[in-house]
């Protein structure tokens, strides 16, 4: 089983992954830049489909191996799961790698053609961008909350009818392999990891409110259309998240207080069905929404602008494409450039708060448990 669930997420990351590229805008290709009349360039196209192709093949050979391995040659639990996540990030960094190659490349050509040559970048703003937005209320966010917090109470009610050892792990067979020494604390621990989780979700979606559109001025009212649609469906997808979080670390720490709800089963089969559900609802977004909304049809499309004027050029901000750092970008948060979602824009020191101190918690509560 522990087998089959590692190759099922290798496999899906692989496919993720090396189709990235068909996910994203057409005016960027591997966290550079792309003019609207050179998305179509005959070069980028040539270079995204060979991503596509090296991380797929790749990531099939890695899982093959991984398979002939790990079925023939009978490894300790220990082995298993140490190599299982050895395999995975190996192919995160082969993808990686590879694709700070074609950043380069893309780079160099750009250079070379002189994509922006003879053009007016034109930035374009729509100063009742937030009021069109419709974003989840953040009081809904907050409700995830407020049943952890009733957890919480729940949990110092019941504190003297717990056992005296608190399980924090489980293994591959569904039984508890690692406990705690019962404190009020570590009671409770789970709860406060899942509360910063849903205070993480919460800024998230919060954080769209507040950052800039990214219009494109070739393509303004399907642009804006998209802009408007992404962030909806991302607010929807964080809420999605965080009810699946809280409904599994709820059920795992009700059952520490009530260990007949649970049975070996139950704790085996759902971490697996939570993992393969969240997995599946990444697809179904990225498929469905994919960077920037660039996947959502709109049915009105407005004519393209004349060659001489395109979008402001901000690849000075992107070190690599994948890290955002513009100080003079009031934006907390950004669109990924490789990869449907969100980055921090790390010019900001707030970013740096909201980084680093849902870690610092996280770490806080892991060590003392």
């Amino acid at each position: 089983m522990i087998i089959l669930l590692f190759a099922f997420i290798l496999l899906f990351t692989t496919v993720l992954q090396a189709f990235m590229p068909k996910f994203l805008k057409q005016t960027e290709a591997f966290g550079v830049y792309v003019p609207e009349q050179y998305s179509t360039e005959k070069t980028v196209i040539r270079l995204k489909s060979k991503y596509t192709r090296v991380v797929l093949i790749a990531g099939l050979v890695i899982l093959a191996g991984y398979l002939l391995w790990s079925l023939t040659q009978n490894p300790t639990e220990a082995t298993l799961a140490l190599i299982s996540v050895g395999v995975q990030f190996s192919m995160l960094f082969i993808s990686i790698g590879y694709y700070f190659m074609m950043h380069l490349r893309v780079k160099k050509l750009k250079e070379e053609q002189k994509w922006l040559s003879g053009k007016s970048e034109v930035r374009v703003v729509d100063i009742k961008f937030q009021d069109k937005l419709k974003l989840i209320p953040k009081v809904v966010f907050i409700i995830p909350m407020i049943v952890t917090i009733g957890l919480i109470i729940y949990t110092f009610i019941k504190y003297p009818e717990m056992p005296d050892m608190i399980p924090t792990h489980w293994g591959p067979n569904g039984q508890p392999d690692d406990f705690s020494e019962k404190t009020y604390f570590s009671s409770i621990a789970i709860l406060l990891l899942l509360l910063v989780m849903q205070g993480m979700f919460l800024l998230m979606s919060e954080g769209m409110r507040f950052s800039g559109s990214k219009i494109n001025p070739a393509n303004k009212k399907t642009s804006l259309a998209q802009q408007l649609e992404f962030r909806k469906y991302t607010s929807w997808f964080a809420l999605f998240i965080s009810i699946s979080v809280t409904l599994m670390m709820g059920y795992l720490h009700l059952q520490t207080i009530h260990p007949d709800i649970s049975s070996a089963w139950v704790m085996l089969a759902l971490p697996i069905t939570f993992l393969v559900v969240v997995l599946f609802g990444v697809l179904i977004y990225a498929v469905k929404v994919g960077q920037s909304g660039s996947r959502i049809k709109i049915k009105e499309d407005s004519p393209n602008l004349e060659h001489s004027i395109t979008a402001v050029d901000e690849d000075r901000y992107w070190k690599g494409g994948i890290l955002y750092f513009n100080p003079d970008d009031p934006s907390i948060l950004a669109e990924k450039r490789f990869g449907v979602g969100w980055t921090l824009n790390f010019g900001r020191p707030a970013s740096w708060i909201i980084l680093l101190l849902p870690l610092i918690l996280i770490l806080t509560i892991a060590f003392n448990l």
